[in-house]
C-alpha cells in the first residue's frame, strides 16, 4: 500500500496524506503503480467527461479534459519535455551540452514550441475520436504513458554521474516490477478497448523500446526528464492508434 500511495503522491496532486517522505529506493519501488495511477486519472476523466458531454462540443471538452490531466498532475512530466527538446534542438549532438541544457531551469525556443505543438496535437486528437472511442482512450491513455516510465526505467540505466530525479527511479526500478505492470495493463487494456487495447500495449512497448535505444546513442543513457518526454508523446501516440482503429 505505501508503494501505491508513493506513487499516488509523486504522479498527481491527489491529497493522499503523506506520513513518512519515502526514501529514493522507496520511489523506485513505487514504480510498478505508475500505471494504475494513469488508471485512476483516466476514470477521473471519464467521469468529467460524461458530467460535462452534454454541455460542451467535442473540440472544448477535449480541451478542458486535456488540461485538466496537465493540472491534476501538477504538469510533472512537461517540464521533462520542454527540457528534452531543448536539448535535441540546442545540442547538436554534443552529449555534455545536451545534458548541461536538459538540467537548466530556463525554458528556450524548442522546449516552448514542443509544449505547444503536443498539448495541442492531443487536443485535436481527442476530438477527433469517435465519443463511442472516448471511455476507452481516456483509460488507456494516460496508463500507458506511465507504463512507458516503467519499461524504460526498468530496462535502461542512468546518464547521469552526478545525482538527479531520475536516478531513484532507472536504479530503483526492477524487471519484476516491468513484468507485473505489464500484465496489468494487459487486462485493463483489452477491457477498455479490445483488441485495440492490446495493438495499443504493443506500440507501447517498441517506442518505450526506440526511446530507450536513441537516447542511449545520444548520451548514454536516459534521465528524469526523458521519462516525463516518452510519457507526453507516447500518450499521443496512443491516440493515433485509437483515431485509426475506431
Amino acid at each position: 500500500m505505501n508503494r501505491f500511495l508513493n506513487a499516488v503522491r509523486f504522479l498527481t496532486i491527489l491529497p493522499v496524506q503523506r506520513w513518512v517522505s519515502p526514501t529514493s529506493t522507496q520511489m523506485g519501488e513505487a514504480m510498478v503503480f505508475f500505471p494504475f495511477v494513469g488508471v485512476i486519472l483516466g476514470l477521473i476523466l471519464v467521469g468529467v467527461g460524461w458530467v460535462l458531454s452534454p454541455v460542451f462540443p467535442s473540440g472544448v471538452l477535449a480541451a478542458i479534459l486535456v488540461g485538466l490531466l496537465i493540472a491534476l498532475t501538477g504538469g510533472l512530466h512537461w517540464d521533462g519535455v520542454a527540457d528534452t527538446f531543448d536539448g535535441l534542438g540546442g545540442a547538436r549532438g554534443d552529449r555534455e551540452r545536451m545534458l548541461s541544457i536538459m538540467k537548466d531551469s530556463r525554458i528556450g525556443a524548442f522546449g516552448v514550441l514542443s509544449l505547444c505543438f503536443l498539448v495541442v496535437f492531443k487536443i485535436v486528437l481527442l476530438a477527433e475520436l469517435p465519443l463511442s472511442a472516448w471511455k476507452g482512450a481516456l483509460i488507456v491513455m494516460p496508463m500507458i504513458g506511465r507504463f512507458l516510465q516503467v519499461e524504460i526505467a526498468v530496462w535502461g540505466r542512468y546518464a547521469r554521474a552526478q545525482e538527479g530525479t531520475g536516478r531513484a527511479f532507472v536504479e530503483g526500478a526492477k524487471p519484476g516490477d516491468f513484468w507485473l505492470a505489464l500484465a496489468g495493463v494487459v487486462i485493463i487494456a483489452a477491457l477498455a478497448q479490445g483488441w485495440a487495447g492490446l495493438g495499443v500495449v504493443a506500440l507501447g512497448l517498441l517506442y518505450g523500446a526506440g526511446v530507450r535505444a536513441f537516447f542511449n546513442r545520444k548520451i548514454g543513457g536516459i534521465t528524469g526528464d526523458i521519462l516525463g518526454m516518452a510519457s507526453e508523446t507516447g500518450e499521443i501516440l496512443v491516440l493515433i492508434l485509437i483515431y485509426f482503429l475506431s
